[in-house]
């Protein structure tokens, strides 16, 4: 008998103690390590963690550099800090006189795109301000178009 057939014999021996008839492994021997459980979402958490530490230490350099009078890298630790507010209340001055149906919220419109184009508002206020206000564009003409009709069936 050669030496590998010594040792698949051995083999096979140390497996009946830890497998049942059936090829099963036994209660209390897992079988080995198996596969890992997701070594992407491993490395990723690595590199989350590598990515915290280096960015707390860039931040203590910016802001000393920030303290030190340079404008930009205060900016820069202002805007992390304290970012822009989203889904603010948005104060708009349109005009104030009486308006027309057909142009109405022209004016709201108007005030709106400068806000944005002045950096009063971000441009993702300026279009949820736009959506609100063709809305209300659409639904006054349908209330006049409701109106003209009605009074049409009054006659």
């Amino acid at each position: 008998m050669s030496e590998s057939e010594v040792q698949v014999g051995d083999a096979e021996a140390g497996d009946a103690e830890i497998r049942d008839g059936r090829g099963r492994f036994v209660k209390g021997h897992p079988g080995g390590p198996g596969r890992p459980r997701n070594p992407v979402a491993v490395a990723i958490s690595d590199l989350d963690r590598q990515g915290i530490e280096v960015a707390h230490r860039l931040l203590g350099v910016v802001a000393e550099q920030g303290l030190q009078g340079n404008l930009k890298a205060a900016e820069m630790v202002l805007q992390r800090v304290w970012p822009v507010r989203r889904n603010r209340p948005v104060e708009i001055v349109g005009p104030q006189q009486e308006i027309e149906p057909e142009t109405y919220a022209i004016g709201e419109h108007r005030a709106v795109a400068s806000a944005m184009l002045e950096g009063q508002i971000t441009p993702q206020d300026a279009q949820n301000a736009a959506r609100v206000l063709k809305a209300l564009q659409e639904q006054m003409k349908a209330a006049e178009d409701a109106t003209i009709m009605f009074a049409g069936r009054k006659r």
